[in-house]
């Protein structure tokens, strides 16, 4: 079975310090059921993905720190990462369109991540247009944080009920929904059925406590392959979400679409290219 981490990153001692530093997030690491702490390096990451048979990970750095060093990682091992960008600096959107544009010509940038969490910027905002307008036409996929956050921060700015505006404006626009949106499943699930665009993700949740009101939908005819699998290793570690995603109760074709065939066909630009 063909298995892709939807988001994995490579931590330093001293970059897990630097995020730990910051008051919001201190608590992360106990609330995600990791620690995050370590060096995780890319023969470490890969070292792990073998072990658990997973083939690809999405690399996650930020747009404007470290998305160069991570496709460099990605290139040095064919087919076993591709890369996405956080947008972390909303309020230059001329720049950070012209960062998407350059590193959407390499075929293992695979998405642009919007944090709405990390920022403080509302999905919906005007200086998001931009990003949405260019990933709509370069057919980029937008993976944007929605539901309760782990760190202390507002969370009405990624209230899933604001994806409504992106979706209407850019109807063309593939939008992954990251980290659960716990606790509006339901609501969701009503998105996912009138939007075919739209897509959720686990990614820093635990897969034993999805909603069963979700893996039934998840386990559906109509909407399997709609939920994607991901752990956010280290923070969320690889290991137990991979255990507790192979545990629930989805027939093989709705477990392999959950596990990554989904994500390969959504991201993976050099499928079929040799790598």
């Amino acid at each position: 079975m063909d298995v892709l981490d939807l988001w994995v990153n490579l931590v330093t001692p001293s970059s897990a310090a630097r995020f730990l530093g910051d008051e919001a997030n201190a608590h992360i690491p106990a609330y995600l059921g990791g620690d995050g702490r370590g060096g995780a390096g890319p023969d470490e990451l890969l070292a792990l993905m073998d072990e658990l048979g997973v083939a690809t990970g999405v690399l996650t750095p930020a747009l404007d720190h470290g998305l160069q060093a991570s496709l460099d990682v990605a290139d040095a091992h064919p087919g076993r990462f591709l890369v996405a960008g956080v947008v972390h600096d909303p309020a230059r959107p001329t720049r950070v369109v012209a960062a998407i544009r350059d590193f959407a010509q390499h075929p293992r940038f695979c998405m642009v991540r919007v944090c709405p969490l990390a920022t403080q910027v509302p999905i919906p905002d005007p200086k998001h247009y931009p990003v949405y307008q260019t990933c709509e036409e370069l057919g980029i996929p937008v993976a944007i944080n929605v539901g309760i956050p782990g760190p202390r921060v507002r969370s009405r700015v990624q209230h899933p009920e604001l994806l409504e505006d992106v979706l209407i404006d850019f109807p063309e626009l593939v939008v992954i929904g990251a980290h659960m949106g716990h606790p509006y499943e339901e609501l969701l699930m009503n998105y996912m059925r009138k939007w075919p665009n739209l897509y959720l993700s686990c990614t820093a949740y635990a897969p034993k406590y999805m909603d069963p009101g979700l893996v039934r939908f998840m386990n559906s005819r109509t909407y399997r392959g709609r939920v994607l699998w991901g752990s956010d290793e280290p923070w969320f570690p690889m290991r137990r979400s991979l255990a507790e995603a192979r545990a629930l109760p989805l027939d093989e074709e709705a477990m392999a679409l959950f596990l990554g065939g989904t994500a390969r066909r959504l991201l993976d630009r050099t499928a079929g290219s040799g790598g």
